[in-house]
């Protein structure tokens, strides 16, 4: 640690030696992800690491934490660590937190705590970039690529060090950074109870701006159901089949439900957006999350934003991913 000539908290010191002593176990030096490492020189290099699609079934920290592998390469999500210490200082590293073990929601940088160190260790990984020696960069990222302490993330990396409990080392091979995280605790893990069938409630025609509501159904009603880049998505409800519960169908995208006219869809579903305290919807994608794809169904909690007796929108609060 001399030759670094760092001031560090304890939580930092910890990190750092987390990356030097990868795989100090079996008495190998950092596993380098050749390939993707082999341009980047600098932060600003990081650039061509991210990517801009939401990498698909991301797992949560604490799930990764028990399932992850030395050498294996996986996805995660998480937040960037709400303190000081999230980033290492002069090194690429910084610490990713499972949503359930947060600290805070975005306070301002000056009032943030010192350390991460009291969020649990089963729920805060260590995420590294590193160049083509397998050294992480010798520049601090907090501040570059939208990376900033409450930041989403999503990482895919090769595992460096785990062993099951309280220890996950990742090496970035590439990283999505959404221009707007998901409230916290959006997924809710229980089944919201007393949902209504989207077709049913639609039927009623009952549903008033302002009403709180507890729908269910399937994600569809048109070829792109997912608005891209913003956390919009249509529900059907069971009132009509999708293509592929009908006999003989051959639709690729029975999702689109193109056996019925617009007019039978729209009275069979609702938009569901998410949005900002300020009403303006979240700039981040919902395909992908937690599986979500084209089909899943789903358990939406909200309030109805819009009625017109056509369509209806629903401001989301809370989703549930039905297995």
């Amino acid at each position: 640690m001399k030759a670094m000539k760092m001031s560090m908290t304890g939580s930092m010191r910890a990190m750092t030696v987390a990356a030097m002593l990868i795989a100090g176990a079996a008495g190998m030096g950092v596993l380098t992800p050749a390939a993707a490492m082999a341009q980047v020189k600098s932060v600003a290099d990081v650039k061509t690491m991210l990517k801009q699609e939401l990498p698909a079934n991301a797992l949560e920290i604490t799930a990764a934490m028990k399932s992850a592998k030395v050498g294996e390469t996986i996805t995660v999500r998480g937040t960037v660590a709400m303190s000081k210490d999230a980033f290492v200082e002069n090194r690429a590293m910084f610490t990713l937190v499972d949503e359930s073990t947060r600290k805070g929601c975005c306070p301002p940088s000056d009032n943030l705590p010192d350390t991460a160190c009291d969020i649990p260790a089963e729920g805060r990984a260590t995420v590294q970039i590193v160049d083509a020696s397998g050294k992480p960069l010798r520049a601090g990222l907090s501040g570059q690529h939208g990376l900033k302490p409450g930041a989403e993330v999503f990482v895919t990396g090769k595992v460096e060090t785990a062993n099951g409990t309280d220890a996950l080392v990742l090496t970035a091979i590439s990283m999505h950074v959404p221009k707007a995280p998901l409230p916290t605790g959006f997924f809710a893990e229980k089944q919201p109870e007393n949902a209504k069938d989207v077709s049913e409630a639609r039927r009623a025609g009952t549903l008033k701006v302002g009403d709180e509501v507890v729908l269910r159904g399937r994600i569809g009603g048109s070829k792109e159901p997912f608005v891209a880049g913003r956390a919009v998505f249509t529900l059907m409800g069971r009132g009509l089949k999708a293509c592929n519960e009908n006999p003989d169908d051959k639709c690729s995208k029975p999702w689109d439900y193109c056996c019925d006219t617009k007019e039978d869809i729209l009275a069979n579903s609702v938009t569901v957006q998410v949005v900002d305290a300020k009403g303006q919807i979240l700039r981040t994608d919902m395909k992908g999350r937690r599986g979500l794809k084209e089909l899943s169904e789903m358990v939406v909690v909200g309030k109805v934003a819009s009625a017109d007796g056509k369509a209806v929108v629903i401001n989301a609060t809370a989703v549930h991913a039905v297995q």
